[in-house]
């Protein structure tokens, strides 16, 4: 069996600070890796505070969606610890239909989920060629990457979009050995899914073929692959982490 070692190499991890990035952060210092963790706040809750404990770990506070200081950032952590691995964890989940959706609320959307994508890339790429040793990519995607889901216009055209940059991003860099790819969660219990009620959790997990839904720590153990030697000849993919719910429509039995 191999197991995942990722010591010496060093990792970055926007939205790092909550959630699935959190999860992510966890992991990759427990595989031996060193990791940066960008995000608006140091920690969402007070569960996420000892990610600081390990001293592997340090955190920068950067918005993605603010392309001039993501170039500083990222050249600032490449200067110190050069960057191995980079996980884009950081997004916003905002409903609406077309008609709800005002000005506003698609650009904040459209800024951090597909321009923020957008500028880690750019930035991972553009350091992780100048060390000349390759490295691995991993975005955070959704299955509303997929498909569309009734009431959330804006959410699931940046999900669409970044999907397929993934895998324009991939076919551009794949022959310095440098792997793009994504993971897409299907419904996780996250401070971001609290929007929906518990009666809606019921009808979504029931839909779901395993019937249930996700952990953070299920994205992790998907995103720890991928940012591992065993998936040197994985490139421009989007793993599905979703218990079987975009297979189609559930009859249960």
């Amino acid at each position: 069996m191999n197991k995942i070692d990722l010591s010496g190499k060093h990792a970055v991890v926007t939205g790092g600070s909550s959630g699935i990035g959190a999860a992510v952060v966890r992991a990759l210092a427990s595989a031996g890796a060193s990791v940066t963790v960008m995000a608006r706040k140091r920690y969402h809750s007070a569960g996420d505070s000892e990610l600081y404990d390990d001293p592997k770990v340090e955190f920068i506070e950067l918005d993605v969606s603010d392309g001039k200081t993501v170039t500083r950032v990222f050249a600032d952590v490449a200067a110190r610890k050069g960057i191995d691995i980079s996980v884009l964890a950081a997004g916003l989940l905002l409903s609406g239909k077309v008609l709800d959706t005002d000005d506003e609320t698609w650009r904040r959307t459209m800024a951090v989920n597909l321009d923020g994508v957008f500028y880690a890339t750019r930035e991972s790429i553009r350091h992780m060629m100048a060390q000349g040793r390759g490295g691995k990519l991993v975005s955070i995607g959704s299955i509303f990457g997929y498909r569309g889901c009734q009431g959330f216009a804006a959410y699931c055209t940046s999900k669409g979009g970044a999907l397929n940059f993934t895998r324009q991003v991939a076919m551009d860099y794949a022959a310095h050995g440098i792997n793009v790819n994504a993971v897409a969660p299907g419904f996780v219990h996250t401070a971001m899914t609290d929007i929906y009620d518990k009666e809606m959790k019921e009808t979504l997990a029931a839909q779901t073929p395993n019937g249930k839904w996700g952990t953070s720590q299920q994205i992790a153990d998907a995103v720890m692959f991928l940012s591992s030697s065993l998936a040197d000849h994985i490139h421009g993919q989007s793993i599905l982490v979703d218990g079987g719910w975009t297979l189609g429509v559930f009859a249960q039995r």
